[in-house]
């Protein structure tokens, strides 16, 4: 027997997906303690786990795969030989790792460096502009004692640098960039160059904020130190050089068919096109006087001679050198030498 248009079984059945309904409800409202509206009202910020990174989709960094290939051929270079390079200067162990890439903006890359720091600004001809080159601080003051004869021991503490500390770190941050010229030296000749050194990343200059960084990384162990060594180069300096380490070959997505049929219209379009085309026999410079008192009959005197090659003009501009003479029973001008492709 059915009551309101349902039957039992039917009634039975919705009753059971309700409850079903429900239980669900209730495990979800246990174990997150969040109903739907309190979802809905959740900001951007509310449970953001702190190891995660924003993702700006109006600014984003990404490099081909053959232009991080590239990069990594450089920094896998600039690893092994700077590990022999700075080995055989102190004379002690030093292992240089290549970590990987990193893409940020200028300003997010500077608000994460430590204060004090050791971060200097150095150009990369003919790479545009400037690149950052910064060397962990602890790593600096260690890499001075060495050089000095002294135990390469952690320090306890961090400072600012003084003049002559400040002189030996900059002669470190050029032995870097040497390296860094030889390891790039089969894609590009780099002429790098030392320009500045900052304590402070807040002094920095020349780069915008807003520039997107390619951030090479590098750990450094030293005997029982180790700290990090960070080559930023802003991704508009790869400008002149953006075809050697991203070659981009064209890819043609039209048939031939079409090829040939854009060929013909061009090839139309340039003969209906009207040009001006003169032969200059010869040509004086006087003035209006004596152009107003010629008469029929006269005899000009041009400085050309009567064998001597004629200009043709087109649009105005000089563009061959011909011969008078005739074909048929026309006068014609045999062209002999091309002034100018344009």
């Amino acid at each position: 027997m059915a009551r309101n248009g349902i039957g039992n079984d039917d009634s039975q059945g919705l009753e059971a997906a309700m409850d079903a309904a429900q239980d669900l409800a209730g495990m979800v409202e246990g174990a997150g303690g969040m109903d739907l509206e309190e979802v809905l009202r959740a900001g951007p910020d509310d449970n953001a786990d702190s190891t995660l990174r924003r993702y700006d989709f109006y600014r984003p960094h990404n490099i081909s795969r053959t232009f991080e290939h590239n990069l990594q051929a450089v920094a896998d270079g600039f690893a092994k030989t700077g590990s022999i390079d700075f080995t055989s200067l102190l004379r002690m162990s030093v292992q240089i790792d290549y970590k990987g890439l990193r893409q940020c903006t200028f300003g997010e890359y500077v608000q994460d460096l430590p204060n004090p720091t050791c971060v200097s600004l150095v150009t990369l001809p003919p790479l545009k502009g400037y690149a950052l080159c910064h060397v962990d601080l602890g790593l600096g003051f260690v890499f001075m004692k060495k050089l000095m004869g002294g135990i390469p021991d952690a320090e306890d503490s961090v400072r600012e640098f003084t003049e002559i500390e400040r002189g030996i770190v900059a002669g470190m941050i050029e032995r870097f960039l040497d390296i860094f010229r030889r390891s790039a030296n089969k894609l590009v000749k780099l002429e790098p160059a030392f320009s500045s050194l900052e304590n402070n990343a807040n002094y920095l200059s020349g780069i915008n904020d807003g520039e997107s960084l390619i951030i090479m990384k590098f750990q450094i162990r030293m005997d029982t130190v180790e700290g990090p060594v960070h080559l930023a180069i802003p991704q508009s300096a790869f400008g002149p050089v953006r075809d050697i380490f991203d070659p981009r070959d064209a890819i043609e997505m039209r048939t031939a068919p079409e090829l040939r049929d854009d060929r013909r219209k061009i090839l139309d379009m340039v003969r209906a096109t009207s040009s001006e085309l003169v032969v200059v026999l010869g040509e004086i410079e006087t003035n209006l006087e004596e152009v107003m008192k010629l008469a029929p009959g006269d005899v000009l005197h041009l400085p050309q001679a009567v064998n001597g090659p004629l200009k043709v003009r087109i649009e105005g501009q000089n563009a061959w050198l011909g011969e008078a003479g005739r074909l048929g029973q026309k006068r014609a001008v045999k062209l002999i030498q091309q002034l100018t492709k344009e």
